[in-house]
């Protein structure tokens, strides 16, 4: 009994977010027109999640001991150790799971808000929208706390199939429709791929548990290296790769990002993203940790080619989703960039950049597609670049915002983009693979064209006939509102104070690297 109230007690934030999903399902059936309510159910259980996770770190008797453990100045007090499994060994609840929460309980909240006014114009289907959202949500957190390799496919699986509904849930847009199509056949296929060198993983070790694995590759020695050992671990990379978007990859990814409603894709781009490469994480660097020269080998090929080839392809975009579609996958590469740091030097900074990245990346691009929501919301608005020329003076605060995430992405100081490209590049460089530091520079500065461009057709460019801002048919579209100012301080204040950020990500490093 005390076992299984222990297993209960490590995945508590995840079950919160399940039974708020559930009770939305359920209230969406009660509430008739009422359904204004239901995005706050959703919002309130993920700010519940959040809290339940920081309670579990939180020393009773020194309330002041989580700020020290966030910054990474206090040891961690969850059941007297540093770290608390369950399930057999299959979960474990560390400060590297308390920092993925917060991560995807804040992504949550921000898209719930991004969807306040949009799933207003769409009343009917509110319930769906924000329980599907939530199960998505708990599937990322089971990313984030698997230590086995069957605990992690359920998590992938689980995180994988409501956002494949999520991408459709337009029934009356065929290019929705197509997008959910696309999106659904990549992922079984992903899917497919991963658990067969999942399959191939516990063939080579005989342990389906990240430890066992790796003290099983330890004991094998040379052998480990095996031509099994390989493909299952080029197998797992590939799978590993699809759900990232890396090229070659990525053929789902535009289309999809296009298709998809615009807060699914805001959300697709950031969540998504973060929650593949915490699992991943976890897996290359506690499982495979003896094995890096096999696996930083495949991914060097794949963050070449996806920093290339994505920077490579945004440049002729003129539709602004298909532009963060395609510059999502470059930012795909340059997180890829950490994990090879990691393998290559068996160090913890490479991975600790990873973290700060993906809360980095979490403001900028939900604040970017935040905006793309909110010109949606105020008139008639197709995405394209020639849409948003002369924006500064039409809506003034809009394009300032938008200049501001820009600006984030493409990687000047002071904002907080450059701090997240400055630690993955210093983190490659410390590695020993200088090049891929050189790639990663010349590819950021491509990207610069594309970014500063829509600044240039908003402050330079004159505003096309019948762009006048028109009433909003959903209301003031206060979440969108706050949404998007949320994620611009947060690309403000961590840009000129990165401290906190860079030592919560470091700390939450140091029981899964080791220190």
């Amino acid at each position: 009994m005390a076992d299984a109230n222990n297993s209960v007690l490590v995945i508590l934030p995840g079950i919160v977010i399940a039974c708020t999903a559930l009770l939305v399902f359920m209230a969406d059936t009660f509430v008739g027109r009422r359904k204004e309510i239901l995005p706050w159910i959703a919002a309130a259980g993920l700010v519940a999640a959040a809290a339940v996770a920081a309670a579990q770190w939180l020393d009773v008797d020194e309330l002041g001991s989580l700020w020290d453990l966030v910054t990474g100045r206090g040891s961690a007090v969850f059941g007297g150790r540093e770290g608390e499994a369950g399930f057999a060994g299959m979960v474990a609840l560390d400060k590297f799971a308390f920092y993925c929460t917060l991560l995807f309980c804040v992504i949550g909240v921000l898209t719930i808000m991004l969807s306040d006014a949009y799933m207003k114009k769409r009343r009917d289907a509110m319930g769906e929208f924000y329980g599907l959202l939530l199960l998505v949500i708990a599937g990322m957190f089971g990313m984030a706390v698997s230590t086995d390799l069957i605990a992690l496919f359920i998590a992938f699986e689980l995180m994988s199939l409501p956002t494949y509904v999520l991408a459709g849930f337009l029934r009356g847009d065929v290019r929705s429709g197509e997008a959910a199509v696309k999106y659904f056949v990549n992922g079984a296929f992903s899917s497919a791929v991963l658990v067969f060198g999942l399959a191939l993983l516990y063939a080579a070790s005989g342990q389906t548990n990240y430890a066992g694995i790796a003290e099983a590759m330890s004991g094998l020695g040379a052998d480990a290296e095996s031509g099994l050992t390989v493909v299952a671990l080029v197998f797992v990379a590939v799978g590993f790769g699809f759900k990232i978007a890396a090229v070659p990859f990525h053929g789902w990814a535009p289309d999809v990002y296009e298709g998809a409603p615009t807060p699914v894709t805001a959300f697709m781009s950031v969540g998504i993203k973060a929650g593949a490469f915490v699992g991943f994480l976890k897996l290359f660097t506690i499982a495979a940790v003896g094995l890096g020269d096999i696996w930083t080998a495949a991914l060097t090929v794949l963050a070449v080619l996806t920093m290339v080839v994505g920077n490579a392809l945004a440049l002729p975009q003129r539709n602004l989703k298909r532009m963060l579609a395609y510059s999502s996958i470059a930012h795909a590469g340059y997180l890829l960039l950490g994990l090879i740091a990691t393998g290559a030097s068996l160090d913890s900074a490479g991975s600790s950049a990873v973290l700060f990245y993906l809360g980095a990346y979490t403001f900028m691009n939900i604040g970017a597609f935040g905006i793309l929501v909110w010109i949606r919301n105020r008139r008639a608005f197709r995405y394209g670049l020639d849409e948003v020329a002369g924006l500064a003076r039409t809506m003034p605060w809009t394009a300032i915002g938008m200049a501001l995430f820009m600006v984030s992405l493409t990687g000047i100081p002071p904002l907080v983009g450059f701090w997240g490209k400055f630690y993955l590049f210093t983190a490659i460089v410390d590695a020993g693979m200088t090049w891929l530091a050189i790639v990663a520079v010349v590819m950021s500065a491509v990207s610069a064209y594309y970014y500063l461009r829509v600044v240039w057709y908003l402050y330079f460019r004159e505003a096309p006939e019948g762009a006048e801002v028109v009433a909003d048919d959903a209301g003031p579209a206060l979440g969108s509102a706050v949404a998007v100012t949320l994620a611009a301080l947060g690309v403000l204040a961590l840009g000129l104070y990165p401290s906190p950020l860079i030592s919560a990500a470091q700390g939450a490093l140091r029981v899964l690297i080791g220190g």
